[in-house]
């Protein structure tokens, strides 16, 4: 079983997923949209990372990998990033 976190950061909104894959099978947790409208993306990155957490009721230390695309690539606690060019 293998749990992710997708976070996409664009220029209006930072949107959250929680997956969990498990033989060949594709749940989806929980999600978040949060608007950007003058707030830290950086900070509503985190916020919708703990939200889809605590909205599945899981904790950190349950996640196997967290990704970012878009402007996420500075997300410091991310364990990966893609790029537009790979992501299209």
């Amino acid at each position: 079983m293998t749990i992710t976190i997708g976070i996409d950061i664009g220029s209006g909104a930072v949107k959250s997923a929680l997956f969990r894959v498990e033989n060949g099978k594709q749940e989806w947790l929980a999600k978040r949209c949060d608007r950007i409208r003058r707030r830290d993306p950086m900070t509503l990155a985190q916020e919708g990372h703990d939200g889809v957490l605590e909205d599945a009721g899981m904790k950190p230390d349950d996640v196997d990998y967290i990704a970012t695309t878009g402007e996420g690539e500075n997300v410091k606690f991310a364990t990966g990033h893609f790029y537009s060019m790979t992501t299209h």
